[in-house]
């Protein structure tokens, strides 16, 4: 049986904001061992494409996928001042609650996505993630993309991508080399 990262660490179910809550978009929601006032504040585990506790917030096809970019849409560039390109009041912006907020303000560190061509939400949120970064370069940050070593290696289409977004893409042999060692 596969042991999950945040029963591993003893993680608890935990919000950074109540008001707003939808079990279809649980954005607000990750598993972490402190309560957390902004997503950036410290480490939790955050589900971008949903959360077995909330069966209607997973993503399964283009669809659900294009429901999340409108949404995430709508936090990154409607209103004035409260919305994220805006420059202002980047700790108050409309998605300052979610895990966008890590996407935006943080390095990234990320595996186990497949980050399939049907994956439109995420390639879409990292490019939208690398225009914030060319419109304000002193808020830039970096990512990393690990993905398992195959006798074909990485496809070239999606390490093009991944390379253009700013991230650089790392070939382990097994990820249990990251699962073993991710504390060291």
């Amino acid at each position: 049986m596969k042991k999950l990262l945040q029963r591993h660490l003893n993680y608890r179910l935990l919000r950074t904001e109540q008001e707003g809550f939808t079990d279809f978009y649980p954005w607000t929601t990750y598993h972490g061992e402190n309560q957390l006032e902004l997503p950036t504040d410290g480490f939790g585990v955050w589900y971008i494409n949903g959360m077995i506790n909330y069966h209607r917030s997973i993503r399964l096809g283009l669809s659900h996928y294009m429901g999340s970019v409108e949404r995430a849409r709508n936090l990154l560039h409607k209103g004035n001042e409260e919305r994220l390109f805006s420059g202002k009041n980047v700790n108050n912006w409309k998605g300052y609650k979610t895990w966008l907020h890590i996407v935006f303000n943080k390095s990234l560190f990320v595996f186990g996505l497949g980050l399939e061509e049907n994956e439109t939400f995420l390639r879409w949120l990292l490019i939208e993630r690398i225009k914030y970064f060319k419109r304000f370069p002193e808020r830039k940050h970096k990512g990393w993309y690990i993905n398992k070593r195959s006798d074909n290696g990485t496809d070239q289409g999606k390490k093009f991508f991944l390379e253009r977004v700013g991230f650089e893409v790392i070939e382990v042999d097994d990820y249990a080399d990251i699962y073993e060692n991710i504390w060291r």
